[in-house]
């Protein structure tokens, strides 16, 4: 029985932890035992799976558990030491390495670049141009990030999503999950709780959880979020990604935008924009940021280029209404610039040269070149026994598996034959629909003349 003190003053994650590393050490849990799941703890105990997620996640990090290719948290072999040196996962067990056994040939849960989408060399120079000015150099660069990559920041979004802002609005970080901490630390003072796409992001979620907000899942139509829904729920907070909505790829259409922004201006709301994806829309002309179309302070923006350059690069951006860059520029000194000053400048100088939207025609070209062909391959191999739910833009498919096996099985049976899937049931805060046998299969990171290959390999792993 595990007792946990709502009233102490000591996180429940943390109780969660303690007890089990006392039973552990007290060799009350054995090398092998199985661990409660998640969502199973989580019920008995009447807390979140976001609790139970970090208590057991704590554990891991130590060594006292681990958590294998998607199977139930396991007790490792205890020695009277707090760390051992052979465990073979992170302390994120969403990204575990697999073991030998389970070598992943392609991954298809990554949305990760083409390995030729990219001129290493071209970004070579731009970075050596850097060192050139080395005055820049030897500090810590500006707490919002370099001026003149905000301002190429600030021309870009103008012309390539229609958002109207001035360099003093822009946060620079090395990640969307870095800026969320810092949005997290300015809201908080007035805001208890959150409202999320459902099913939605996963690790925004987990930061604001992080930061002691409640999370209130709003689910997705067809056209965006449940607006009656959201319009009932206590939040004042909504965070979305309008223009393709992950992990669903729907887009928000503009009726449906301005009674969002209806929404956030009677009520008093911020939305908070992930304009996940963006660039990549194949067909038609681009979809607007909603971003955009508000004319008051109601939208925060994130940006990132992590699709359109290489993830290594580390720049991600954030808009900041004006009212909230008042209480960001309050506390500056508790804020740090966490990106490198040298691929900040790096990066400004190639965006002027005209060098950024270069690579998103060329991407664009080589994506839509991909999916076209990763559609037809999964049709002809897969035939009736899939459904494809495609979309316009973005790196992935999602696909509806027609099997007689649960979500848990597709994915396991896929990483026995070396590949690995993402499963949509995973993206839901609250218990996913039953038997939700759909998996996201990013085609970005899958050579184009392996491509038969891979599906073949989910063919015999499936069918």
């Amino acid at each position: 029985m595990i007792m946990l003190d709502f009233s102490h003053k000591e996180p429940l994650y943390m109780q969660l932890y303690q007890y089990f590393r006392s039973e552990i050490e007290q060799n009350r849990l054995a090398e092998g035992d199985k661990l409660p799941s998640i969502r199973s703890l989580a019920q008995s105990l009447s807390v979140s799976k976001i609790t139970v997620e970090r208590g057991y996640q704590q554990l891991m990090c130590e060594g006292y558990i681990a958590n294998c290719d998607r199977s139930r948290y396991t007790v490792n072999k205890y020695e009277g030491i707090a760390l051992k040196t052979n465990i073979k996962q992170t302390c994120n067990n969403y990204s575990t390495k697999p073991s030998p056994e389970h070598k992943v040939i392609y991954d298809f849960s990554s949305g990760e670049m083409d390995i030729d989408g990219f001129d290493f060399s071209l970004w070579k120079r731009y970075i050596s141009k850097v060192f050139l000015s080395k005055e820049r150099l030897v500090g810590y660069g500006n707490i919002q990030g370099e001026e003149e990559l905000r301002s190429a920041i600030v021309r870009y979004i103008q012309n390539s999503r229609g958002v109207y802002a001035n360099k003093e609005q822009i946060i620079i970080g090395p990640g969307v999950q870095s800026l969320l901490n810092t949005l997290c630390s300015i809201l908080k003072p007035e805001n208890a709780s959150i409202a999320f796409e459902e099913p939605g992001f996963n690790n925004g979620r987990r930061i604001f959880a992080d930061h002691a907000f409640s999370i209130i899942p709003i689910w997705m139509k067809k056209d965006g979020i449940d607006m009656e829904q959201l319009s009932r729920s206590p939040a004042k907070l909504v965070y979305l990604s309008p223009s393709h909505q992950f992990p669903t790829g729907y887009i928000m259409p503009i009726g449906k935008r301005n009674r969002l922004l209806n929404w956030a201006k009677n009520s008093g709301g911020i939305i908070i924009e992930d304009d996940y994806d963006s660039e990549f829309r194949y067909f038609g002309r681009p979809i607007p940021a909603l971003k955009g179309l508000d004319d008051g302070e109601n939208v925060v923006y994130l940006g990132s280029f992590s699709k359109v350059m290489p993830p290594s690069i580390r720049i991600s951006y954030m808009v900041l209404p004006d009212r909230l860059l008042e209480v960001y520029q309050k506390n500056a000194s508790l804020y740090h610039q966490a990106t490198s000053t040298i691929e900040q400048l790096a990066m400004a100088k190639f965006m002027t040269d005209g060098h950024l939207e270069r690579q998103i025609r060329r991407l664009r070209k080589l994506y839509c070149e991909k999916q076209l062909l990763f559609i037809e391959t999964v049709t002809n191999v897969l035939g009736s026994n899939a459904e494809i739910n495609e979309t316009e833009s973005g790196l992935r498919i999602i696909l509806n598996i027609k099997a007689k096996l649960t979500p848990d099985e597709i994915a396991l049976r896929a990483l026995e034959k070396g590949c690995r899937v993402a499963l949509i049931k995973d993206y839901y805060f609250d218990a996913p629909p039953k038997n939700l046998s759909q998996v996201i299969l990013y085609f970005s990171k899958i050579p184009s003349r392996e491509m038969t290959t891979a599906i073949n390999l989910l063919k015999d792993a499936w069918f």
